[in-house]
C-alpha cells in the first residue's frame, strides 16, 4: 500500500515538474519574441475594443429593453417578438429568394471564367481578365446611383422598352410586384470580378496530364467541361456558394439605398429590419436580438465553409 502511494506521489510530482517546465518554456518563448507580441498588441486591443466588446454588448442588450441610457431586463421578450414581427417574417422570405437567385447567378462568372480559360492566346486571356476586373475601380455608390436611374420612370430601362415599341410607364422600384426582382436584376450580367478570378484560378490549376488523358479518350467541348473540368473546381464552387450565403444574409445596402425596404415590406431583409429598429425606432434591445440571430446564422455558415474548404483540400 505504501509503495502504491509512493508511486502516485512520484507520478504527481513528475506531472507538476513537467507542467512547470512547459510554463517556463512558454514564458521563455514569449520573452524571446517579445517584439512580435508588442507589435501585435495594438491589433489585439483594437479587436477587443471595436469588435468583441460591441458583440458582447449586443448579446447583453438582446435580453433588455434599453434606449442607450437605461436598460430593463426583459428576458426572451425580444426573441419572442422576433418570431412575431410581420416585417421580419417577410424579410426572411425575401432573403430566401435572394439567396436562391444569388447562388444560381454564380453560373455566370463560372461561364465567363471558363471561356477566358479556354482562350488559346495568353495575351487575349490577360486582357479579358483586365476587362473583367476593371469595373471594381468604380465606387459602389456610383453603381447604386446608376441602377436607381435605370429603374426610374424616365430611366434607361423604360427608355429601351419605349424604343422597342413597349409603352412602359413602370416605376420598377416603386411597384411591390417588381421591386424585389429589380434588386435581383442589379448588376446584370452578374459578373463579379473576384468570383471570376477564383473560378479561373481553379481551372488553371487543373493538371495538364488529366486534360491530355481526356483528349486521348475523346473528351472534348462540353463533354470535357462537365466530366473533367467542372468536377475539378468543385472546391471553388463550394466555397463561393457558402460565401454567397454569408454575403447575402449580411447585405442590406442595396435594399436601404434603392427602396428602404419598400414598397411596404416588398424588399425588406433582416439586416435592414435590424438597422431600422436601431435608427428609427430606438429599439436597441430588439435590434440587438436580430443581430445575435444573424450572427448565429452567419457563424453556422462560416463553420460549414471551413469544413468544405478542408474537405476540398484533402
Amino acid at each position: 500500500m505504501t509503495e502504491i502511494r509512493a508511486t502516485r506521489a512520484e507520478s504527481t510530482l513528475a506531472k507538476t515538474n513537467a507542467e512547470g517546465v512547459r510554463r517556463k518554456s512558454l514564458l521563455r518563448s514569449i520573452w524571446k519574441n517579445r517584439v512580435l507580441y508588442l507589435l501585435l498588441s495594438p491589433t489585439i486591443i483594437g479587436m477587443i475594443v471595436f469588435q468583441y466588446y460591441p458583440a458582447l454588448t449586443a448579446f447583453w442588450g438582446s435580453f433588455h429593453s434599453w434606449d442607450g441610457r437605461r436598460a430593463r431586463f426583459v428576458g426572451l421578450f425580444n426573441y419572442e417578438f422576433f418570431l412575431e414581427d410581420p416585417r421580419l417574417l417577410q424579410s426572411w422570405v425575401n432573403i430566401l429568394l435572394l439567396l436562391i437567385f444569388n447562388v444560381l447567378s454564380l453560373s455566370m462568372p463560372l461561364l465567363i471564367a471558363y471561356l477566358i480559360y479556354r482562350l488559346p492566346n495568353p495575351t487575349h486571356r490577360y486582357w479579358y481578365r483586365v476587362l473583367v476586373v476593371l469595373p471594381i475601380i468604380a465606387p459602389g455608390f456610383v453603381f447604386i446611383v446608376l441602377w436607381r436611374w435605370l429603374f426610374s420612370l424616365d430611366g434607361g430601362i423604360n427608355i429601351i422598352l419605349r424604343s422597342l415599341g413597349v409603352d412602359s410607364q413602370v416605376v420598377w422600384l416603386g411597384n411591390a410586384n417588381t421591386a424585389l426582382g429589380s434588386i435581383m436584376f442589379m448588376g446584370f450580367p452578374w459578373i463579379d470580378a473576384f468570383t471570376v478570378l477564383i473560378f479561373l484560378a481553379g481551372f488553371i490549376a487543373i493538371p495538364t496530364e488529366m486534360l491530355d488523358a481526356a483528349a486521348v479518350d475523346g473528351a472534348s467541348g462540353w463533354s470535357r467541361f462537365f466530366r473533367i473540368e467542372l468536377p475539378q473546381v468543385q472546391g471553388q464552387i463550394k466555397v463561393l456558394v457558402i460565401l454567397t450565403f454569408i454575403g447575402t444574409v449580411q447585405d442590406f445596402g442595396r435594399a436601404l439605398f434603392m427602396t428602404r425596404g419598400g414598397p411596404g415590406y416588398a424588399t425588406m431583409v433582416p439586416g435592414l429590419r435590424m438597422y431600422n429598429a436601431f435608427t428609427q425606432e430606438s429599439a436597441y434591445g430588439y435590434a440587438s436580438a436580430i443581430g445575435v440571430i444573424l450572427f448565429i446564422v452567419i457563424l453556422v455558415l462560416t463553420l460549414i465553409n471551413q469544413r468544405l474548404i478542408r474537405s476540398s483540400e484533402s
